[in-house]
């Protein structure tokens, strides 16, 4: 059973967490004299200690996650999104379960009537980062997924399915956005939204935006997925 997924990450919601990521933010190593570096403190400072905040957002071990969007070959894609004042652990265990329960509908039936799980094959575009953030959360969090989830360790191709390295290779890189122009795909970018927003549109409770666009991503992984590998079904041609 192939799953198709896709993550939306937030950075870290500890009070403490701008003040880290600010503690980690210099002037550029021209500023010499004390006035110069305290002049770009005052001018460009608060700006450096935003993007060096948001930039967590990228990072496992120090990130959050926000929405889970996955999908089979034959259904429809779907996004779950944190609540506003859900903790994390509770999110992904809500989130596990809800894949979970997809795996669950590809269970096959014996003769004996007896029903056998089956191991899901997981694709995502640019994986290492989906389920190597994935993982390293439930790793941050203590909880362990009911199924096998690809860890940050694992081999593409083998443990799981990239459609990124599969079009561009191991040494070079192709957004979704660019794929899915190339292959002539619908682009879930369309609207103008990107991973860069999710933090703005969380925070001013705009779940149905985000979920929208989480599954649209979901959506245009499993249609480049289908054509990279020349196979055509009726959520290729109607993805996104």
């Amino acid at each position: 059973m192939r799953i198709y997924l896709d993550i939306e990450t937030l950075p870290s919601l500890a009070p403490e967490a701008r003040e880290l990521a600010r503690a980690g933010v210099k002037p550029p190593g021209s500023y010499k004299k004390a006035e110069s570096i305290a002049e770009w403190w005052k001018t460009e400072g608060e700006a450096a200690t935003e993007e060096a905040y948001r930039r967590q957002a990228l990072d496992g071990a120090t990130g959050e996650l926000c929405a889970v969007g996955f999908a089979a070959d034959d259904t429809e894609p779907v996004s779950l999104v944190r609540g506003r004042h859900e903790p994390e652990g509770d999110f992904l265990r809500r989130a596990l379960a809800g894949i979970d329960d997809l795996i669950d509908t590809g269970c096959t039936t014996g003769p004996d009537g007896m029903r056998w799980p089956v191991e899901p094959y997981f694709i995502a575009h640019n994986a290492p980062f989906d389920f190597g953030f994935l993982m390293r959360r439930c790793w941050a969090l203590g909880i362990r997924p009911p199924f096998k989830l690809p860890a940050p360790s694992a081999r593409d191709g083998k443990d799981y399915g990239d459609t990124m390295t599969l079009w561009a290779g191991h040494r070079n890189t192709i957004g979704l956005d660019r794929l899915c122009r190339a292959l002539a795909i619908p682009s879930p970018k369309v609207d103008g939204i990107d991973g860069g927003q999710i933090l703005d549109l969380w925070l001013c409770e705009k779940t149905e935006t985000i979920a929208r666009y989480n599954c649209a991503d979901v959506a245009a992984v499993r249609a480049c997925w289908h054509r990279l590998n020349w196979e055509t079904s009726a959520s290729a041609e109607t993805a996104a």
